[in-house]
């Protein structure tokens, strides 16, 4: 390959990035072993200690906690210059896929993608799969596996978040995918994808 097919996959909190993310990785695997794919997760650009982070008020208990669904709680910055890193460097892979809430929401980083998806899950799903998530996560500081909190917090940050900045950057998808279809079949759909538009990679 000549250059670094980079894919963007976004959608609502639970939805199924990460596990789509897993399934492509998989399929592109399964079908040429020597591909090399590679995953970026938004979610290691979360600005923790800065000292602008957007933080809101829990409503159930006014504690003030960070609010990790505001456009300003993730270094895109960071996120966009380590993407062209990896892409730029010697021995870049072949396919990058990028994963996050937000990712399609800065025009700088959406329009690098070569493909962009987006998942989409019903909100009282993706709310009990982070119910069930949160619960068992190993560390969870900010509502500590309580579920009272975690519902609470879905309320007051993670929904108000999807309205503002996720759900509407849908409009800049390639493909629009539902988080709890069958990811193997869905997988080898984007596969085919990847190939017809790069074929020298088949």
């Amino acid at each position: 390959m000549t250059r670094t097919f980079k894919i963007g996959i976004a959608g609502g909190s639970a939805s199924g990035k990460s596990t789509l993310a897993t399934a492509i990785v998989n399929e592109l695997s399964r079908r040429q072993p020597d591909l090399c794919v590679q995953v970026m997760s938004a979610d290691k650009y979360f600005r923790y200690d800065a000292p602008d982070l957007p933080t809101f008020i829990l409503s159930s208990t006014g504690e003030e906690l960070p609010d990790w669904n505001q456009l300003n709680s993730i270094d895109y910055a960071r996120l966009t210059a380590d993407l062209d890193a990896r892409c730029s460097a010697e021995e870049a892979p072949d396919v990058l896929i990028v994963e996050g809430l937000m990712i399609l929401y800065a025009p700088e980083l959406r329009e690098r993608f070569d493909l962009r998806l987006f998942v989409e899950l019903d909100a009282d799903e993706r709310a009990l799969r982070r119910m069930v998530r949160n619960i068992y996560r190993k560390d969870d500081p900010i509502t500590r596996h309580d579920p009272r909190l975690i519902a609470q917090y879905y309320l007051d940050s993670a929904r108000k978040g999807h309205a503002r900045y996720v759900e509407p950057t849908r409009v800049y998808a390639d493909l629009i995918l539902r988080g709890d279809g069958d990811f193997g079949r869905t997988a080898a759909i984007v596969a085919d994808v990847i190939y017809a538009r790069l074929p020298r990679i088949g």
